[in-house]
């Protein structure tokens, strides 16, 4: 698995939350700045939300091959 800051989805999150901070930063009305503060928290949420499920299933496909690599030494 690639380190974090070297996926596409890192970048592409990195750019939203960016996005959401500067337009609430920027933005004229309050609706504006709740929009850019929800755009950040929800990329980076998402973000880690998806790394988090990636992380898992490669920890529980290494513990299935390591069980049967065990099974196969009994034989």
């Amino acid at each position: 698995m690639k380190q974090g800051y070297k996926s596409t989805e890192f970048w592409v999150s990195l750019v939203g939350m960016l996005g959401g901070c500067i337009i609430a930063a920027l933005g004229d009305s309050q609706i504006a700045q709740a929009i850019g503060a929800v755009l950040s928290v929800v990329c980076g949420a998402s973000y880690t939300m998806g790394r988090s499920l990636v992380k898992g299933k490669e920890a529980i496909g290494a513990a299935q091959v390591q069980a049967a690599q065990a099974l196969a030494k009994k034989d």
